[in-house]
Protein backbone atom coordinates (compact mmCIF):
# COMPACT_ATOMS: atom_id res chain seq x y z
CA UNK A 1 0.00 0.00 0.00
CA UNK A 2 1.23 3.47 -0.88
CA UNK A 3 0.87 6.34 1.57
CA UNK A 4 1.02 9.79 0.03
CA UNK A 5 2.57 12.51 2.19
CA UNK A 6 2.92 16.27 1.82
CA UNK A 7 5.48 17.57 4.30
CA UNK A 8 7.37 20.71 5.24
CA UNK A 9 10.95 20.57 4.05
CA UNK A 10 12.17 21.97 7.36
CA UNK A 11 12.14 18.47 8.87
CA UNK A 12 12.86 16.44 5.75
CA UNK A 13 15.90 14.75 7.29
CA UNK A 14 14.02 13.75 10.44
CA UNK A 15 11.05 12.41 8.50
CA UNK A 16 13.22 10.40 6.13
CA UNK A 17 15.00 8.84 9.10
CA UNK A 18 11.85 7.75 10.91
CA UNK A 19 10.13 6.53 7.74
CA UNK A 20 13.06 4.18 7.19
CA UNK A 21 12.67 2.91 10.75
CA UNK A 22 8.91 2.52 10.36
CA UNK A 23 9.32 0.43 7.20
CA UNK A 24 11.63 -1.89 9.12
CA UNK A 25 9.41 -1.98 12.22
CA UNK A 26 6.22 -2.77 10.35
CA UNK A 27 7.77 -5.34 8.01
CA UNK A 28 5.00 -4.47 5.59
CA UNK A 29 4.72 -3.53 1.93
CA UNK A 30 3.76 0.07 2.75
CA UNK A 31 5.49 2.64 0.56
CA UNK A 32 5.70 6.31 1.37
CA UNK A 33 5.56 8.85 -1.45
CA UNK A 34 6.61 12.21 -0.01
CA UNK A 35 6.45 15.69 -1.54
CA UNK A 36 8.37 18.31 0.45
CA UNK A 37 7.53 21.98 0.24
CA UNK A 38 10.27 24.60 0.48
CA UNK A 39 11.36 25.24 4.11
CA UNK A 40 10.95 29.02 3.89
CA UNK A 41 7.32 29.09 2.72
CA UNK A 42 5.92 29.56 6.21
CA UNK A 43 7.20 33.15 6.41
CA UNK A 44 4.51 34.11 3.86
CA UNK A 45 1.03 32.72 4.52
CA UNK A 46 -0.07 33.16 0.90
CA UNK A 47 2.95 31.28 -0.44
CA UNK A 48 2.51 28.57 2.19
CA UNK A 49 -1.16 28.13 1.31
CA UNK A 50 -0.36 27.97 -2.40
CA UNK A 51 2.49 25.51 -1.84
CA UNK A 52 0.41 23.16 0.27
CA UNK A 53 -2.66 23.38 -1.98
CA UNK A 54 -0.62 22.69 -5.12
CA UNK A 55 1.06 19.67 -3.51
CA UNK A 56 -2.26 18.30 -2.27
CA UNK A 57 -3.89 18.69 -5.70
CA UNK A 58 -0.94 16.88 -7.25
CA UNK A 59 -1.63 14.04 -4.79
CA UNK A 60 -5.39 13.74 -5.32
CA UNK A 61 -6.21 10.12 -4.55
CA UNK A 62 -8.87 7.82 -3.18
CA UNK A 63 -6.75 7.43 -0.07
CA UNK A 64 -6.18 10.07 2.56
CA UNK A 65 -3.12 12.24 2.04
CA UNK A 66 -1.03 12.77 5.16
CA UNK A 67 -0.17 16.42 5.75
CA UNK A 68 2.97 16.81 7.86
CA UNK A 69 2.72 20.42 8.98
CA UNK A 70 2.10 21.80 12.43
CA UNK A 71 -1.56 22.49 13.16
CA UNK A 72 -0.75 26.20 13.70
CA UNK A 73 1.66 26.73 10.80
CA UNK A 74 -1.13 28.55 8.94
CA UNK A 75 -4.16 30.18 10.64
CA UNK A 76 -6.47 28.92 7.87
CA UNK A 77 -5.01 25.41 7.58
CA UNK A 78 -8.31 23.68 8.39
CA UNK A 79 -10.29 25.80 5.96
CA UNK A 80 -8.17 25.42 2.85
CA UNK A 81 -7.42 21.71 3.37
CA UNK A 82 -10.91 20.55 4.38
CA UNK A 83 -11.82 19.41 0.84
CA UNK A 84 -8.53 17.63 0.25
CA UNK A 85 -9.06 14.47 2.33
CA UNK A 86 -6.07 15.04 4.55
CA UNK A 87 -4.98 13.58 7.85
CA UNK A 88 -3.08 16.22 9.80
CA UNK A 89 -0.71 16.24 12.72
CA UNK A 90 -1.89 17.51 16.11
CA UNK A 91 1.29 19.27 17.39
CA UNK A 92 1.29 23.02 16.76
CA UNK A 93 4.60 23.25 14.91
CA UNK A 94 7.78 21.38 14.04
CA UNK A 95 9.38 22.19 17.40
CA UNK A 96 6.53 20.71 19.43
CA UNK A 97 6.50 17.77 17.04
CA UNK A 98 10.16 16.99 17.73
CA UNK A 99 10.56 18.17 21.31
CA UNK A 100 7.16 17.38 22.79
CA UNK A 101 4.81 19.82 24.50
CA UNK A 102 5.76 18.85 28.07
CA UNK A 103 9.49 19.26 27.49
CA UNK A 104 8.93 22.57 25.73
CA UNK A 105 6.86 23.91 28.61
CA UNK A 106 9.53 22.76 31.07
CA UNK A 107 12.27 24.60 29.18
CA UNK A 108 10.24 27.79 28.98
CA UNK A 109 9.62 28.11 32.71
CA UNK A 110 12.74 30.25 33.14
CA UNK A 111 13.77 31.47 29.68
CA UNK A 112 12.40 32.99 26.51
CA UNK A 113 13.65 30.52 23.91
CA UNK A 114 13.77 30.52 20.13
CA UNK A 115 14.07 26.95 18.87
CA UNK A 116 15.76 25.72 15.75
CA UNK A 117 16.53 22.32 14.29
CA UNK A 118 19.18 21.33 11.77
CA UNK A 119 16.67 22.20 9.06
CA UNK A 120 16.37 25.74 10.41
CA UNK A 121 20.13 26.06 10.75
CA UNK A 122 20.66 24.94 7.15
CA UNK A 123 17.99 27.27 5.78
CA UNK A 124 18.11 30.33 8.02
CA UNK A 125 19.28 32.64 5.24
CA UNK A 126 16.33 31.63 3.04
CA UNK A 127 13.94 31.96 5.99
CA UNK A 128 15.11 35.19 7.60
CA UNK A 129 17.38 37.10 5.20
CA UNK A 130 15.48 36.35 2.00
CA UNK A 131 12.02 35.34 3.23
CA UNK A 132 11.60 37.94 5.96
CA UNK A 133 13.95 40.45 4.36
CA UNK A 134 15.81 40.97 7.63
CA UNK A 135 19.29 42.46 7.60
CA UNK A 136 21.47 42.10 10.70
CA UNK A 137 19.85 45.09 12.41
CA UNK A 138 16.35 43.69 11.81
CA UNK A 139 17.48 40.28 13.04
CA UNK A 140 18.92 41.65 16.27
CA UNK A 141 15.78 43.65 16.94
CA UNK A 142 13.52 40.65 16.38
CA UNK A 143 15.69 38.08 18.16
CA UNK A 144 16.48 40.48 21.01
CA UNK A 145 13.32 39.32 22.77
CA UNK A 146 14.87 35.90 23.42
CA UNK A 147 17.27 34.85 26.17
CA UNK A 148 18.77 32.13 24.00
CA UNK A 149 18.45 30.10 20.84
CA UNK A 150 18.20 26.35 21.42
CA UNK A 151 19.36 24.08 18.61
CA UNK A 152 17.66 20.69 18.86
CA UNK A 153 20.29 18.27 17.60
CA UNK A 154 18.40 15.22 16.36
CA UNK A 155 21.55 13.64 14.95
CA UNK A 156 20.27 13.50 11.37
CA UNK A 157 23.01 15.71 9.92
CA UNK A 158 26.29 17.31 10.86
CA UNK A 159 26.90 20.98 11.50
CA UNK A 160 30.07 22.88 12.27
CA UNK A 161 31.15 25.53 14.74
CA UNK A 162 31.23 27.91 11.79
CA UNK A 163 27.56 27.20 11.07
CA UNK A 164 26.69 28.10 14.67
CA UNK A 165 28.91 31.19 14.63
CA UNK A 166 27.34 32.49 11.41
CA UNK A 167 23.86 32.33 12.90
CA UNK A 168 25.05 33.83 16.18
CA UNK A 169 26.64 36.77 14.37
CA UNK A 170 23.34 37.35 12.59
CA UNK A 171 21.17 37.21 15.73
CA UNK A 172 23.57 38.15 18.56
CA UNK A 173 21.69 35.72 20.82
CA UNK A 174 23.55 32.91 22.66
CA UNK A 175 23.05 29.53 21.01
CA UNK A 176 22.87 26.34 23.05
CA UNK A 177 22.68 22.80 21.72
CA UNK A 178 20.50 20.04 23.16
CA UNK A 179 20.77 16.50 21.84
CA UNK A 180 17.38 14.91 21.43
CA UNK A 181 16.22 11.60 20.02
CA UNK A 182 13.37 11.20 17.58
CA UNK A 183 11.07 9.17 19.84
CA UNK A 184 8.43 11.90 20.22
CA UNK A 185 8.56 12.75 16.53
CA UNK A 186 8.34 9.10 15.50
CA UNK A 187 5.35 8.49 17.78
CA UNK A 188 3.37 11.28 16.08
CA UNK A 189 4.37 10.06 12.63
CA UNK A 190 3.34 6.47 13.41
CA UNK A 191 -0.01 7.52 14.86
CA UNK A 192 -0.76 9.67 11.82
CA UNK A 193 0.27 7.00 9.31
CA UNK A 194 -1.86 4.41 11.08
CA UNK A 195 -4.90 6.64 10.59
CA UNK A 196 -4.10 6.93 6.89
CA UNK A 197 -3.73 3.18 6.46
CA UNK A 198 -6.92 2.42 8.34
CA UNK A 199 -9.34 4.50 6.26
CA UNK A 200 -10.57 4.95 2.72
CA UNK A 201 -12.43 8.08 1.62
CA UNK A 202 -14.23 9.32 -1.52
CA UNK A 203 -12.05 10.62 -4.33
CA UNK A 204 -11.25 14.33 -4.04
CA UNK A 205 -12.76 16.41 -6.82
CA UNK A 206 -11.13 19.84 -7.05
Amino acid sequence: MEVRIVACGIFQLELERVLEEIRADWESDAEFKVIYTAPALHVDYDKLKDGITEALNDNATEEKVVLFFGSMCHPEMSEFTEKCNVIRLQPRNCIELILGKERQEELEKSDQIFYITQGWLQNWREIFSQGQGWDEIDARQNFGFYDKILLLDTGVSEFSDEDILDFFEYTQVPIEIESIDLAVFKKSVVETLEKALAKKVPTYIG
